[in-house]
């Protein structure tokens, strides 16, 4: 699932969603966590609940039915955040990608028919800017890595954060519950190359291309990106993709966009970039 949908509920997902919740105190965070674990073990799924603390986990599970047997006989794991995402001093997405896929290979080996994630990975947003950057390119990263394995991932965000910072964390997941913020724009790693999809307004300008620059790292050369499944971009999208562009080609990367839409195309052009078409 690439197309940008909104989550209204923490069930009914499957093996390859990827969504992303903001919460806004504990009880509403154990709102989102319990039914989407008892989803999980319904399917016979392994379970894992990342949050800041021990204490918070044991909170946000409370009410799980046959919480204390699925300890018992390893179905349920928790797990700090600091233990499971910044081991070694930071958040390596590279890294963090290739523990999940592990993961998921053990609970398949272990008899279960996946891994399910439910993750409040809040502090990883509180670390700055370069902190976010970070982490924006390991959503990416666990995106594509959920086209390839049976994981479900209910990404936790506290809504104190602001807009600001979960905008840009938002548009890297195909499905998003934040409010009543309607979800635009997906940024997608699944399939050969980067894609767009959705639409980008004056709302996800900003957060577009925020997670663009983010997702595409340091390295020198080219960045493809997909835009056949864009539907809409106006002035203020365009004007964002062409900072984003301008802002890699500083370090050296050339932000190719390609497949644009008649209507897409024409805005981008209007800034400097021309779509090259298939």
């Amino acid at each position: 699932m690439t197309t940008p949908q909104g989550l209204g509920t923490p069930t009914g997902l499957r093996p390859g969603d990827h969504a992303c919740w903001s919460f806004g105190d504990g009880a509403d965070l154990a709102a989102a966590v319990v039914p989407f674990l008892e989803e999980g073990h319904r399917r016979d799924e392994q379970l894992v609940v990342v949050g800041p603390s021990r204490s918070a986990l044991l909170a946000a599970v409370s009410g799980l039915p046959h919480r204390d047997e699925l300890f018992a006989a390893g179905r349920l794991d928790l797990q700090t955040t600091g233990d499971s995402y910044t081991a070694a001093g930071g958040l390596t997405p590279a890294e963090q990608v290739e523990h999940y896929r592990a993961a998921t290979r053990a609970a398949l080996a272990g008899g279960r028919t996946g891994l399910r994630v439910a993750a409040d990975v809040t502090e990883l947003v509180r670390g700055g800017r370069a902190g976010r950057r970070l982490l924006h390119a390991y959503e990416q990263l666990a995106d594509e890595l959920m086209a390839a394995v049976p994981m479900t991932a209910l990404c936790l965000y506290d809504a104190s954060v602001g807009p600001e910072v979960l905008g840009p964390v938002a548009v890297l997941h195909p499905l998003q519950h934040l409010g009543d913020r309607l979800p635009l724009a997906h940024l997608s790693g699944r399939g050969p190359r980067l894609s767009l999809h959705g639409e980008v307004d004056l709302t996800e300008a900003a957060h577009v291309a925020t997670a663009l620059v983010d997702v595409a790292g340091d390295t020198p050369g080219e960045l493809v990106l997909d835009l056949a499944d864009l539907d809409f971009l106006d002035v203020a999208g365009a004007r964002a993709l062409a900072g984003a562009a301008r802002e890699l080609a500083a370090r050296g990367i050339d932000l190719r966009p390609v497949a644009a839409r008649r209507n897409v195309r024409r805005c981008l052009e209007l800034f400097g970039l021309a779509p090259e078409q298939p």
